[in-house]
């Protein structure tokens, strides 16, 4: 281990106030950590938004950027028409 000028105790003090700033930035962003079933919940959010990630990539793989987006882009027309035909009534 080279040597940094920090005793092991500064260096378990450092460690400690850079994960509770760490921590206290995600809270402030709305991810919490504080508990495990938090911790549990966190990771379930980021394995949805990766799975989410892999699913659409295989579908580019497989049918194209372009006819993907299409595609999205013609649904969210007709939500969208559909939206406002309903605010009008």
């Amino acid at each position: 281990m080279p040597d940094n000028g920090f005793t092991p105790q500064q260096v378990a003090q450092l460690r400690g106030i850079v994960r509770d700033a760490i921590r206290e930035e995600l809270s402030d962003a709305g991810l919490r950590l504080d508990g495990s079933d938090h911790q549990d919940a966190a990771r379930e959010d980021f394995r949805f938004v990766r799975n989410f990630r892999l699913s659409y990539e295989g579908a580019v793989n497989k049918i194209g950027n372009s006819v993907l987006i299409a595609v999205l882009v013609i649904l969210g027309t007709i939500m969208s028409l559909g939206f406002w035909q309903w605010i009008k009534h």
